[in-house]
């Protein structure tokens, strides 16, 4: 089986609305076809480092201007394998994602990249993200740093 190492970086965006603590999740169709919410992410390009890279694939795949986002911080590094059912030989993927958090100023509501398979979004107060299926534990990481937010 070939494998593959590929470095991303992405985000947990946060906005407060109405003094309420709000996370930004995607929708997205996974290769099974089932939805799950998923964090904004994608691959390091050429000399980016991971926070621009975060910032631009934030704004790409959720068509947020990167004017209202700002990072606040780096919060970890993730490690995660998976086989790409989708990719020509289904090559098992090793993933290493810079994870930051990220703050929305703005108050356009997100546009989600239909051509990624992303079907919609949805803002989340942190407690609620408890029930909720993720990978990374989103939930998790937002209780270690609610005092940035």
């Amino acid at each position: 089986m070939t494998e593959l190492h590929e470095k991303s970086a992405g985000g947990i965006v946060y906005r407060k609305r109405n003094n309420t603590l709000e996370i930004l999740l995607l929708a997205w169709k996974n290769a099974r076809g089932d939805t799950e919410y998923v964090l904004p992410k994608g691959h390091i390009e050429n000399d980016e480092t991971a926070a621009e890279t975060a910032l631009r694939e934030i704004s790409e795949e959720t068509g947020l201007n990167t004017e209202f986002l700002e990072v606040i911080k780096f919060m970890n590094t993730i490690n995660y394998s998976f086989i790409a059912g989708h990719m020509e030989g289904s090559p098992m993927i090793h993933k290493e994602v810079s994870l930051f958090l990220v703050r929305y100023t703005g108050s356009d509501e997100p546009r989600p990249r239909r051509e990624e398979r992303f079907i919609g979004y949805k803002w989340f107060e942190p407690e609620r993200l408890k029930d909720i299926f993720i990978k990374p534990d989103v939930f998790g990481f937002i209780e270690k740093n609610k005092h940035f937010m």
